[in-house]
């Protein structure tokens, strides 16, 4: 890597973090849904991309994966606001009416495999709008959060995107700066040839580590051993999810989910990891740290 595309690379992260933790520390849901509305659409844009959906339909491309935020948005909206049913209902109208024009619409399309094309397309909503919408589940009251020292946090609304987060980055450095110096062992290297086993470990130990220090900070929020599981979870899965991007990719011959992140990539490629990692994450803190 040279010097431009490391310092490109380390711009973008950092503009990247400031813009998540800008949203979490102001507990502004409406910064993060924003934030996650433009990532959802622009990443199912770049799959789109990698898959061939919509090839030569750039319109119908765009139109796609506009859905993809309007679906996180009623996901969103839904949680926060509380919405009643019937008007949950209007919000999902105009989703259930583009998918039925979408089914419709390959019966004139005279694809080879149209069940593919559907298959590809609305799997690209579930697998990207699902788990973000699922981290705006997180952000509702859940009781005050308070630190060690008993101060209540100003993070009422969005305090359990940070740990989420925080361990996914964790992951992804320990798993560098272990994998570069000790890694000899490949991991999966038939998707991902950089990838190695003591890398992997490296990543899960600097996850564990850092929910040590969340218990440390905020040790009333839940034991020492929920932060250890809720860690462990994030670390293994946001690994799978990076995994199961590259092999994505690696299937369709594609180096980057697109270029609009300098050094990184697309926006596919940075939060591939969070895109798993979300859904354990959030299962495990509604049914077991909040469980009644």
């Amino acid at each position: 890597m040279n010097v431009s595309n490391l310092l490109a690379r380390t711009i973008t992260g950092i503009v990247y973090i400031a813009v998540i933790l800008s949203g979490i520390l102001l507990d502004s849901v409406m910064l993060i849904g924003a934030v996650f509305a433009v990532f959802a659409g622009q990443a199912n844009f770049e799959l789109q991309s990698i898959v061939g959906i919509n090839r030569k339909r750039l319109m119908l491309k765009i139109v796609h994966a506009l859905m993809t935020m309007l679906l996180f948005y009623v996901i969103f909206t839904s949680s926060i606001q509380g919405v009643a049913y019937r008007d949950f209902l209007i919000l999902l109208l105009p989703y259930l009416a583009y998918y039925l024009f979408y089914l419709t619409a390959e019966l004139y399309r005279e694809r080879s495999r149209p069940i593919y094309e559907v298959g590809l397309a609305f799997f690209s909503h579930i697998y990207i709008a699902v788990p973000l919408g699922m981290l705006m589940l997180l952000c509702v009251d859940k009781g005050t959060i308070m630190d060690l020292e008993g101060n209540v946090s100003g993070m009422q609304r969005t305090f359990w995107l940070l740990p989420i987060f925080v361990f996914v980055w964790l992951n992804d450095t320990g798993a560098f700066l272990v994998g570069s110096k000790f890694g000899k062992h490949k991991l999966f290297e038939r998707i991902s040839p950089k990838k190695t086993i003591e890398g992997f470990v490296g990543g899960i130990v600097f996850t564990l580590l850092g929910s040590l220090a969340f218990y440390y900070i905020f040790p009333a929020v839940t034991t020492i051993y929920n932060w250890l599981i809720l860690a462990a979870l994030v670390g293994v899965f946001a690994t799978w999810g990076d995994l199961f991007e590259s092999f994505i990719k690696r299937t369709y011959g594609v180096k980057d989910s697109g270029n609009i992140l300098p050094g990184h990539g697309g926006v596919l490629d940075r939060i591939d990891s969070i895109l798993f990692a979300a859904i354990p994450a959030f299962m495990f803190i509604e049914i077991i740290v909040y469980l009644k």
